[in-house]
């Protein structure tokens, strides 16, 4: 058992298939036992009836025994005396008259002398002296035992008949079936009942006449089979029964009530309501105390989630509120720059623009923030750019008025700390092309890179003839902010004045 044990994967059997090994195993020990005692007892049983059927033959024989002694006492007192065979004759009267007993008397001839009445015995062959022997005579059913005297001089003949014996019933239920008498190749049967060809017989043998002749009884043991059978098979049915019964009670009280506890908590997984415990039929307590512990669990599970999704929510309005106040905080601002830029004129009034400017990019990504934080995905960089776009057309100098910027973007979204830089960088460098030249148009690109999560933000003059200018001081103090927003990409800013380009790799959400 336990090398098939060691060759099933055991771990990854069902607990129930498991169960049922180990109580097989258990138990196989206690079966092996049973077994053994069983075969003991059926050992002992088939040895009882031997005996029993070695007493009945010993019965039988002790009457035949008996008969035979009787014609040898006969033949004995007949033949030792010394008177002559005319004086013997008469006694011989005494054996007709006692049974059925046939005695004759004849020389050393084999001639008969005389005979008690009864069937004529015929010639007999001379007897050894102080010899006697037992014949069976098969033809008549008798027993012949002669005695010869010492001298020679005659010899003496009893013939007896076989007893008709009934058959009996032991103790153990042994019927007997045939008993017979046998000397060499002569056999008289005493008993002959009918039985079957595939009957089941216990043969037992005993000699009689010191040896002369034996007795054959043969018995039948076919109603001994089934009960033997039965001893054997029972310990190894109580071995199954007990094994089968342990699974059964295991599988019933404790995995089957494991088993509809998990389905009702998967079911319960996949909805937002209140644990429903399964209807147990015949669980033990410890099940049912661990169902209840589990939805007590649940309950606390469930309320807390409600509570965090309560808190989420209350945070998630006072994020947006807090975005919208600083929207129209910028937008505040914004009003104030232009009112006071309606008043100034020349460089004054382009300083004021700046300032607007970047006040109103500020202002845009909170706007698209608060607009994406519902569902928290980011800040959409391609409407983010359409609104940056739109707001520097309205707010560009006379000179570039009506200046086209195109977009080519991907749809892609950023955290709140990538859209505030590339809205910085996009105003700075939109409003330095728009400021050195009026021709041509602006190109915003964004393509993804090759690195994971990153893409590649571009920047271009489209139509210009005429590259920047390192010397001007609008471009030194352009490059010095460009450089700083550059390093909160984390990224080098690739500008290429002859081209009119400026690229960086920003990250991106996926």
């Amino acid at each position: 058992m336990k090398l098939l044990l060691a060759k099933i994967p055991f771990a990854r059997l069902s607990t129930g298939t498991k169960m049922l090994l180990i109580l097989s195993a258990a138990l196989l020990p206690l079966g092996i036992i049973a077994l053994l005692t069983s075969l003991d007892m059926a050992r002992e049983a088939e040895a009882e009836r031997k005996t029993a059927a070695q007493v009945m033959t010993a019965m039988y024989a002790g009457r035949i025994d008996a008969v035979i002694e009787q014609g040898l006492n006969a033949t004995r007192n007949v033949a030792v005396g010394g008177q002559p065979a005319s004086a013997l004759c008469p006694v011989l009267e005494r054996f007709s008259a006692a049974g059925r007993m046939i005695v004759a008397i004849s020389d050393n001839r084999g001639r008969i002398i005389c005979q008690t009445r009864g069937r004529p015995v015929g010639q007999l062959a001379p007897a050894a002296a102080n010899v006697q022997h037992v014949w069976l005579d098969a033809a008549h059913k008798a027993f012949r035992v002669t005695a010869g005297r010492a001298d020679g001089s005659l010899y003496v003949q009893a013939e007896l008949p076989i007893l008709a014996l009934q058959p009996t019933q032991n103790e153990h239920g042994l019927p007997l079936v045939e008993l017979a008498l046998r000397q060499g190749s002569s056999e008289v049967p005493l008993i002959d009942l009918a039985h079957r060809s595939d009957d089941r017989l216990l043969r037992v043998a005993l000699p009689l006449a010191e040896g002369r002749l034996a007795m054959i009884a043969d018995y039948r043991l076919a109603p001994a089979r089934a009960r033997t059978a039965l001893l054997v098979m029972l310990p190894i049915l109580m071995w199954m029964a007990a094994a089968v019964t342990g699974w059964f009670v295991v599988n019933r009280l404790l995995l089957l009530p494991l088993a509809q506890l998990k389905r009702s908590i998967d079911a319960w997984q996949a909805t937002r309501e209140t644990f429903r415990q399964p209807r147990f039929n015949t669980p033990s307590h410890e099940i049912r105390d661990l169902a209840d512990s589990f939805a007590a669990a649940s309950q606390r599970i469930l309320d807390h989630e409600r509570d965090l999704e309560e808190g989420l929510s209350r945070q998630t309005r006072l994020t947006r509120e807090v975005h919208h106040r600083v929207k129209n905080n910028l937008q505040v601002v914004s009003s104030l720059i232009n009112l006071h830029a309606r008043g100034t004129e020349g460089e004054a009034f382009d300083a004021y623009a700046a300032i607007q400017r970047r006040v109103d990019a500020l202002a845009v990504v909170h706007r698209n923030h608060y607009a994406e934080s519902e569902e928290n995905r980011g800040v959409s960089i391609r409407s983010l750019a359409g609104e940056l776009a739109t707001s520097l057309r309205a707010s560009a100098p006379s000179a570039a008025s009506g200046m086209p910027i195109a977009l080519n973007m991907i749809d892609v979204s950023v955290t709140q700390d990538v859209a505030v830089p590339v809205a910085f960088l996009i105003t700075e460098v939109v409003e330095l092309l728009m400021l050195t030249s009026a021709k041509g148009s602006i190109l915003i690109s964004l393509k993804r890179s090759d690195q994971p999560q990153r893409a590649r933000l571009r920047i271009e003059s489209v139509g210009r003839f005429e590259p920047l200018d390192p010397e001007d001081p609008r471009f030194s103090r352009f490059d010095r902010v460009v450089t700083g927003i550059a390093r909160q990409f984390r990224a080098p800013l690739a500008r290429d004045l002859q081209l009119v380009q400026f690229e960086v790799d920003i990250a991106i959400l996926e």
